[in-house]
């Protein structure tokens, strides 16, 4: 299919075309053509017009990164084209988050489905009186959604890291709750607003000014000026409300509630670890997150509380102090993953639940021993 534009002078308009893709849906693929060339007003009026068309209205579509575009001779879309964006209507996207949701329940998850806002027709079924039907799916996919929308950061996610690693309530067995809401209403006006008013954060940026204020802004401990790390503490606290009820936890705890912080903020993020250093039992486990950079790549880091900091560049692994080659020598690492097919039957193991496979991982072995190596 080809691409064509008009050019002017300071302006970014859009190409639309009809574009099916699956069978169940239709996007709206759009190409943005940086113009080069002066041109009169009403041309850029035309533009303008021409970009909303594009449904860059909030309310009705959301965008992702496109795949590959050709032209008709095969070859790839002109230079010119700065910016290829797959575009869906918002309600669309949000049922085929709820059903990637569903789908992708933990075993353990299942008999709860209905509690959790799981409904056996999505389309068709009638609300219960006193928000019975209500769980936490609703504010899930609604507020990734908006994430989506309005977070420049998640320009370049793609859908499915999009879905599992920000879409998702849960990392491992922690308990459900919906901290979502909680979290945004926390920590959008004093520490992610005015990152968005700037206009140049990248994810690093956001991660960092995140992970370097959320624990105080949390704490409602009397005795502490933050939430703090204290060994020990899984499976007896490690979810967002038990951590601020109490005001601290561990790695696991720490790092399951630094995920959840960066999900509300549209950051790919997950779970990782080890459930024994060097092979053995005795050497203890660790926690830390896996985050989705602005260079479409994953990178660890620990929460602040467990690290006391040491956070100033993100993308270099060897500040971290478990990542060294005394530590990687003979150790099996994993991430926790949401997605049942994608895993391939392989399960996050549990250091505080060795006989329970419902959480499905991804082996990171390789990745951390050739990342870590070297420090």
């Amino acid at each position: 299919m080809a691409i064509t534009s008009r050019l002017s002078f300071g302006l970014i308009t859009a190409a639309c075309l009809k574009f099916p893709i699956f069978s169940s849906s239709a996007y709206i693929r759009c190409a943005s053509v940086v113009h080069s060339h002066k041109d009169d007003s009403n041309e850029g009026l035309q533009g303008e017009m021409t970009r909303l068309a594009c449904a860059k209205k909030k309310n009705y579509f959301v965008s992702w990164p496109s795949s590959e575009i050709t032209n008709d001779n095969g070859n790839e879309i002109d230079k010119n084209i700065n910016e290829l964006r797959e575009l869906q209507p918002r309600k669309e996207a949000e049922k085929e988050l709820y059903d990637y949701l569903q789908s992708n329940l933990m075993p353990l998850d299942i008999p709860n489905a209905k509690s959790f806002g799981f409904h056996v027709d999505y389309d068709h079924y009638h609300p219960l009186p006193d928000g019975l039907d209500a769980g936490i799916v609703g504010p899930t996919v609604s507020m990734s959604m908006d994430a989506l929308q309005q977070y420049p950061w998640t320009k370049s996610v793609p859908k499915d890291i999009f879905f599992e690693y920000v879409g998702s309530f849960v990392s491992v067995n922690e308990a459900r709750n919906n901290w979502r809401p909680l979290i945004y209403d926390t920590l959008f006006e004093t520490l992610v607003k005015t990152m968005l008013d700037t206009g140049e954060s990248t994810v690093e940026d956001v991660i960092k000014r995140i992970d370097q204020n959320m624990w105080r802004m949390f704490n409602i401990n009397p005795g502490a000026k933050s939430i703090f790390f204290k060994s020990g503490q899984t499976p007896l606290i490690y979810d967002p409300m038990s951590i601020i009820a109490f005001g601290y936890a561990s790695c696991t705890g720490l790092s399951i509630f630094l995920v959840d912080a960066l999900r509300t903020f549209g950051i790919p993020a997950r779970l990782a670890g080890t459930p024994a250093w060097n092979g053995k039992l005795e050497n203890g486990n660790h926690s830390w997150i896996e985050f989705y950079g602005s260079d479409s790549k994953w990178h660890i880091m620990e929460s602040r509380p467990a690290s006391g900091g040491g956070d100033k560049d993100l993308l270099n692994p060897c500040q971290w102090w478990f990542c060294n080659k005394e530590r990687v020598d003979n150790t099996s690492f994993y991430a926790a993953r949401f997605d049942r097919i994608s895993s391939s039957g392989l399960h996050f193991p549990l250091a505080w639940d060795d006989s329970l496979i419902d959480v499905c991982g991804e082996d990171r072995t390789q990745f951390m021993t050739e990342l870590c190596s070297e420090c």
